[in-house]
């Protein structure tokens, strides 16, 4: 199963100066809830949602997926 690292997430948000979930989403061009749900452990994402997030934050989508 694909979980996204929430914390990775965060770590590469830092790095670019996004400071909230909220402004993320808001740059990815979707809803709050819709980028809560693509993080949430219950979520799997989809193979497109994970490309998107990584290509934005500028890393590999290897580099966000949580080994489970």
């Amino acid at each position: 199963m694909i979980v996204i690292d929430r914390f990775k997430i965060q770590e590469l948000m830092a790095k670019k100066k996004i400071d909230n979930f909220t402004k993320l989403a808001k740059m990815l061009g979707i809803s709050k809830n819709q980028l809560s749900n693509i993080l949430s452990n219950k979520y799997r994402p989809v193979k497109s949602n994970v490309v998107e997030i990584a290509k934005f934050l500028g890393v590999s989508p290897l580099e966000i997926i949580k080994k489970e």
